[in-house]
């Protein structure tokens, strides 16, 4: 999955979680935030960027 699709299903969870009618679907929608948030760490990680803030060119300049 891109980046872009994780962001995308990370904010539609938190959108979910926060509109959720019941507890059991709110508990449900904040395991999928967590479990978004863990994958877009990874992600960061496994392309050499910081894992907090907003990305930005961290390549060393040519």
């Amino acid at each position: 999955m891109n980046l872009n699709q994780l962001l995308h299903n990370h904010q539609l969870a938190q959108l979910n979680a926060q509109h959720a009618q019941s507890c059991n679907d709110r508990e449900t929608y904040f395991d999928l935030v967590g479990h978004y948030a863990k994958r877009i760490t990874e992600w960061r990680r496994a392309n050499a960027l910081s894992v907090a803030g907003w990305p930005q060119d961290e390549r060393s300049a040519l």
